[in-house]
């Protein structure tokens, strides 16, 4: 009867007693982890370009690379005519300027 009530309180012990699986912040938040639990390849760029920008470090999508870097110079004034009259279309600036409290000529 002992041995037998010993081994519940045991089994109850160790029933309890946590994985310890512990999962850090950078993990959780790297776009690997993000994909594998379902989550948006936008939502983990996302996430990525914050955590990088909250640091004070550039980082560029793959997207944005290929906008930035592709044709000559008449392709990118193109571009970025045409990203300027089309509401719709990424010329991908929203991370890329300066807050300022101050107004002035770029704000128009």
């Amino acid at each position: 009867m002992k041995n037998k009530l010993l081994l519940v309180a045991l089994l109850i012990v160790f029933a309890q007693v946590g994985a310890n699986a512990v999962v850090s912040v950078e993990e959780t938040t790297s776009s690997e982890y993000m994909k594998n639990w379902g989550y948006s390849g936008v939502t983990s760029d996302i996430v990525q370009v914050s955590k990088n920008r909250s640091v004070g470090e550039e980082f560029y999508l793959d997207d944005e690379l290929r906008y930035r870097n592709k044709g000559n110079k008449f392709v990118k004034f193109c571009k970025r005519f045409w990203a300027y009259f089309d509401p719709a279309a990424e010329d991908y600036s929203f991370y890329h300027h300066d807050t300022k409290a101050t107004p002035s000529v770029t704000d128009l």
